[in-house]
């Protein structure tokens, strides 16, 4: 195990980040789509949008909505260096997730045959993302490959970057996804810090960063409870009230049955009668014939004795 070079967390091996970090930047590649998507919708279309004029037709009737242009530089062209200062501090989306895309790459080893025929190894050239090169499909790559970025000593400076870059688009959308805690402990740290995120897949501890699928998790909490009312019922046992009758007096014990029908009722049972009395109040020369309830405990021994 290596440290995680975020956090004072343990990272597994042969990799630079813990899986709290790990799972931020999965959170974050699957999250930033849909943020640049809504800043496109309420803050660029909106504002292109034409309004209705008052005869019907399509003409300016009253000033457009003004566009922050914090927005039109996220959304727009431009480039950006992973390894340098920004100039302006507020990179486009594509280009720091191209940027970052290539910077991966180009230590990712590729495989190819000289003119002679001889087998080489040598840094890829360029990222080239499957569903072309938009906000989508750079993210959809780095998240194929972040398996071998989180080998890279780069993976703390990828962390950085889009953490800064979620930042800013949530600061924007006023949209975040929300935490959604589990009751059940985390079984590598036992605190009660389970999480699940909207947009992630697994549930995850907020403390040790240990993850669980959502299936790992149902069995675990299954286990969890199991144990839980197992030891419940060792220290808590059920219990019953029935209704009883002392049928006689035998000395310093009293003879007990269920108050039911004659036919119903089972061999009668003997309690010392100053037990019965102290519980109730009633004189012991005064209990024969008289309706009590009891618990019956997990030893079928009655007790808690009550005047019904």
């Amino acid at each position: 195990m290596s440290s995680c070079t975020v956090c004072p967390r343990t990272a597994p091996d042969g990799q630079h980040l813990c899986q709290l970090h790990a799972g931020e930047l999965r959170g974050w590649l699957a999250e930033i789509p849909a943020q640049a998507l809504l800043l496109a919708e309420e803050f660029v279309a909106r504002s292109a949008r034409p309004a209705q004029g008052r005869v019907g037709g399509t003409g300016q009737a009253v000033a457009p909505v003004p566009v922050d242009l914090r927005v039109l530089a996220l959304l727009g062209p431009g480039r950006y260096d992973p390894q340098g200062a920004d100039d302006d501090g507020q990179p486009p989306i594509a280009a720091t997730l191209g940027a970052w895309a290539g910077h991966i790459a180009y230590h990712h080893p590729a495989a190819h045959r000289d003119p002679h025929g001889i087998a080489r190894l040598q840094p890829c050239e360029q990222a080239s993302p499957r569903h072309g090169e938009s906000i989508t499909g750079w993210c959809a790559w780095l998240t194929a490959y972040l398996p071998f970025a989180l080998t890279l000593p780069l993976a703390a400076g990828l962390h950085d970057a889009l953490d800064t870059l979620v930042r800013r688009l949530r600061h924007l959308t006023h949209s975040q996804p929300q935490q959604h805690p589990r009751a059940a402990p985390c079984p590598a740290c036992d605190l009660c810090t389970l999480v699940r995120t909207d947009g992630r897949w697994y549930v995850h501890c907020l403390t040790c960063g240990h993850q669980l699928t959502p299936d790992q998790y149902d069995q675990h909490a299954a286990r969890v409870l199991k144990t839980r009312t197992a030891i419940h019922e060792r220290t808590h046992p059920m219990t019953e009230r029935v209704p009883v009758r002392v049928l006689l007096l035998f000395g310093d014990e009293a003879e007990i049955v269920a108050d039911v029908p004659a036919e119903e009722r089972a061999e009668p049972v003997r309690y010392p009668a100053a037990d019965i009395a102290a519980a109730t109040g009633v004189p012991v020369d005064q209990l024969a014939g008289q309706r009590l309830t009891a618990e019956v405990g997990a030893d079928d021994q009655l007790s808690d004795w009550r005047v019904a």
